[in-house]
């Protein structure tokens, strides 16, 4: 090789390694521009959500503020059975939907025990209140992973029944408060695009790939293969075990209300408004993931969907001893009715923990003998 050739081929060599320094230069750059925008838009979520949490609170001790007064006021006697009934029925209301999960661990080829997944669904109730509400997850497919239940599975068939009910309520609120309570305009327009949107995340081909983008599972490719079973079928059968649990809670929400000894007219003329009213808050106060249990979010909007309500049934001549305005009505229904949801909570809890215990000790009993 001549010098000319090799002066040549080193340029060349060297204006390879520029145009390969260049490369990787603009593909770091990028991947850290990414990589920031990525970190940007975590901050901007994580700020827009402590911002509605915020308003949430000034709502609420704006409204505690101009109500509390008038609560004092009012020598309000409660009815127990009424309230006790209210807690029975929230209760009885989330059974159909522990068997949804039960029988969504069984289409992803597991083998639960329903007792047990009935135990580990009530037990992981009160997990809702701490922040963020993982820990129902974590409680819920810890109790229930065995040798024949995987915890990565179970975890996927939590975030199938929570969205099948969730999305189940949003629709129902939605439609029923487009259709039958039209004077309130503005609801009417949130409701149509809630009901549209409520019902995808569902919908099988799109669950699957929801949980992909969620990343549940990733370091268990059974997870993808048990959700590739769910069938347009299992979405239907959800639908309508979901729906029932709206409706007990419908029918919670008109028991404090009985409670309160308010008289709130006929059941069942009546039953719509509080199924809407119930379903939409739920729903609505669950996708604020950084309030726990919605707590604070599912009072605001239950407050503001029975304050016109309460307005038209205070007229009536048998409630002309509240002496309160329908907004301290509201309020102090939707606070009544969150501590009615955990009493009975905290009280299933400690009676499933009391035979849990019991059972256990039958058992190893027998096993000695």
């Amino acid at each position: 090789m001549t010098e000319f050739e090799k002066k040549y081929q080193s340029e060349q060599n060297h204006r390879q390694n520029g145009s390969e320094n260049r490369f990787f230069s603009v593909t770091e750059n990028c991947n850290s521009a990414a990589t920031a925008s990525k970190k940007n838009l975590r901050l901007l979520v994580r700020i827009g959500k402590y911002v509605v949490l915020t308003l949430v609170v000034v709502w609420l001790i704006v409204q505690l503020k101009s109500s509390w007064a008038e609560m004092l006021k009012y020598d309000w006697k409660p009815h127990w059975f009424w309230l006790t009934a209210s807690g029975c029925l929230y209760l009885c209301g989330y059974m159909p939907v522990a068997c949804l999960w039960f029988l969504a661990i069984k289409w992803f080829g597991q083998k639960p025990r329903f007792f047990n997944s009935i135990f580990a669904y009530y037990a992981s109730q009160l997990g809702k209140y701490a922040p963020g509400k993982a820990m129902v997850i974590i409680i819920r497919a810890g109790m229930i992973s065995s040798d024949h239940v995987s915890a990565s599975v179970a975890t996927a068939a939590v975030f199938y029944e929570t969205l099948t009910m969730m999305g189940t309520g949003a629709f129902i609120g939605s439609l029923i408060i487009f259709f039958f309570f039209r004077e309130h305009a503005f609801y009417s327009l949130i409701a149509l695009g809630v009901a549209a949107c409520s019902i995808t995340p569902i919908i099988p081909p799109v669950f699957t790939r929801l949980l992909k983008v969620l990343k549940v599972g990733k370091n268990d490719p059974n997870v993808e293969k048990a959700v590739s079973c769910l069938k347009f079928r299992h979405l239907i059968l959800g639908v309508g075990l979901t729906s029932i649990l709206w409706l007990f809670f419908g029918l919670s929400l008109w028991a404090v209300v009985q409670g309160v000894g308010l008289n709130a007219g006929g059941l069942f003329e009546n039953l719509p408004r509080y199924v809407a009213s119930v379903s939409l808050a739920t729903s609505l106060g669950f996708v604020v993931l950084i309030s726990p249990g919605g707590l604070g979010i599912r009072e605001v909007i239950l407050s503001l969907l029975l304050t016109p309500y309460f307005a038209l049934i205070l007229a009536d001549p048998e409630n002309v001893a509240f002496q309160l305005k329908p907004e301290a009505l509201a309020t102090l229904v939707s606070l009544v009715q969150r501590v009615v949801s955990i009493v009975a909570e905290v009280l299933i809890y400690m009676v499933l923990m009391f035979f849990n215990s019991n059972l256990k000790h039958c058992l190893g009993s027998r096993r000695n003998q």
